[in-house]
């Protein structure tokens, strides 16, 4: 019997019988013939350790389980102001702080405003142009990209909408940040980065949950993301006349008669986010308000409280 024929035997390769060998004092090759003193030897010598070695093999190397882990899909974080890019009030404070404490993968979003461009314009860079359709207006908006450590800083660019001396007090304020919610939804599906939940802050971009609840909600790319409100303070809601919704945001009236937007004689942006919404998230400040009269009186106390119960349940 030659050597790669006794290998099959014991299921080893002929390299491993020639070391076996060497070790008994066998001088052979891969291709020698083995005589019957050899095979004697070889085999009472294989058969002894046979056992011992694969019991010795099964205590020592345990199989090794690799768990899948989940990847958690980065948040977006929509909002009007954040540090160190505005800081017109607390809710840019507040903005910075929150996205500082996330552990994971942040995308914030802002309006790219001319203080942001004058200041950080240099930093940024280009990612497309797009064009923007809400009601009856259309617009094109630019998308800019900063990247700092996990945070992906995403700004929306439009010089008609956003460069002016200041960010809120104009009598197109719901143009432009509807303009802002269009485009931040009809960009995300073109980045190439799946998002796993969307926050958003205030009336300006409440408009957001609500969009999405009409017109994106049957987007593969928004079939599992999760929307939450954050209300900073109660007393900016976005009221509007109902001719808003299919001029400026591009929805049908039948969403101001049904009530889902409606407050009174009204549209109420901020009532339409906390319905749309999946969850909504109130501050200190914000929950304190809601014992006010006028917050009372108004129905937003009652529209709140009745969210917030069907959270709870």
């Amino acid at each position: 019997m030659r050597v790669y024929e006794f290998a099959r035997k014991y299921n080893m390769t002929s390299k491993e019988v020639v070391t076996v060998c060497q070790e008994l004092g066998i001088e052979v090759k891969a291709q020698s013939k083995l005589n019957d003193e050899s095979l004697e030897v070889l085999n009472g010598r294989l058969s002894q350790g046979k056992d011992t070695e694969v019991k010795e093999i099964k205590e020592v190397v345990k199989p090794t389980v690799i768990k899948r882990q989940k990847v958690k899909k980065p948040m977006l974080y929509v909002v009007t102001e954040c540090e160190p890019f505005t800081n017109l009030g607390e809710l840019g404070k507040v903005s910075k702080a929150f996205v500082e404490a996330q552990e994971g993968d942040v995308i914030v979003a802002l309006p790219k405003y001319l203080n942001i461009s004058e200041t950080f314009g240099n930093e940024m860079d280009w990612l497309m142009d797009l064009p923007v359709k809400f009601g009856t207006h259309e617009a094109r908006a630019s998308i800019f990209k900063l990247v700092e450590g996990n945070v992906t800083y995403l700004f929306v660019g439009n010089d008609h909408y956003f460069h002016r001396n200041e960010i809120y007090g104009f009598a197109d304020d719901v143009e432009r940040f509807a303009f802002f919610n269009r485009a931040i939804l009809d960009v995300l599906p073109l980045l190439g980065m799946q998002v796993g939940e969307i926050q958003v802050n205030e009336w300006h971009t409440s408009m957001l949950p609500l969009m999405l609840h009409v017109d994106y909600h049957q987007h593969p790319y928004f079939s599992k993301v999760k929307t939450t409100l954050n209300i900073h303070n109660l007393e900016y809601q976005g009221w509007y006349d109902a001719s808003i919704l299919t001029e400026v945001l591009g929805i049908s009236r039948e969403y101001y008669d049904n009530g889902l937007t409606r407050m009174g004689d009204s549209v109420n942006l901020l009532k339409s986010g906390i319905e749309t919404a999946h969850k909504v998230v109130l501050t200190d400040i914000s929950a304190g308000q809601m014992k006010l009269d006028g917050m009372v009186n108004s129905g937003i106390t009652a529209v709140l409280e009745n969210k917030v119960l069907n959270q709870a349940v």
